[in-house]
């Protein structure tokens, strides 16, 4: 991961950043799947030859919100497409988790881009490829915490809920588990909101 690449949540807390909840929340219905970044401070590996630009997925997972009918005007419209396809995963077309981050490009400034592109592919758990699964993600927005900043003309925070059920298309259910993202949107005047950084707790 880059220096500095955590974000602080509105209220100053550190959180974790979403690479990581979704590699958790994998791991807790999976086996098998490593960090896709280290805690801060830790020897990390050198990183192994990639794209500049990784290429996005060619299949895209049913369900998920078209970029052409979201409201870029509304943070929160914005936010809640951006969560909904970074938790998305899906064992029968995807390479690996950095996919679904791949697919969410179209809702991030091209600095927080970067960042998630910077990361390995990750690897979706081995039952999920034995029951072609893919993670249904439900969300429920959640009222800002104690001591969030306020929206301005440049700054957007949204909260959700976010809980994602492996659900494998022969049947198989894995055990659904739960994180609160915490979205920053920024943008210039009147433009296109944009997410910038997403950590969860």
């Amino acid at each position: 991961m880059m220096p500095n690449s955590r974000h602080e949540r509105p209220s100053g807390r550190r959180g974790r950043p979403a690479v990581l909840a979704v590699t958790a929340l994998l791991l807790a219905s999976g086996c098998g799947l490593p960090h896709r970044e280290k805690a801060e401070g830790a020897a990390t590996s050198p990183p192994s030859a990639l794209p500049s630009t990784p290429p996005a997925p060619t299949a895209t997972p049913h369900g998920l919100p078209d970029p052409k009918t979201v409201d870029r005007h509304d943070a929160t419209a914005v936010s809640r497409a951006a969560v909904q396809v970074m938790w998305t995963v899906d064992a029968a077309i995807d390479r690996g988790q950095g996919d679904a981050y791949r697919r969410a490009r179209p809702y991030l400034t091209p600095e927080y881009a970067a960042r998630t592109d910077a990361q390995p592919l990750g690897a979706v758990p081995s039952v999920w490829r034995d029951h072609r699964a893919y993670a249904r993600v439900r969300l429920r927005p959640q009222t800002p915490e104690d001591g969030a900043p306020p929206d301005n003309a440049r700054t957007s925070h949204r909260q959700w809920e976010v809980t994602v059920t492996p659900t494998g298309r022969d049947g198989w259910k894995g055990t659904p588990t739960q994180a609160i993202a915490f979205v920053t949107l920024t943008r210039d005047a009147g433009d296109a909101w944009q997410v910038s950084g997403v950590t969860t707790a």
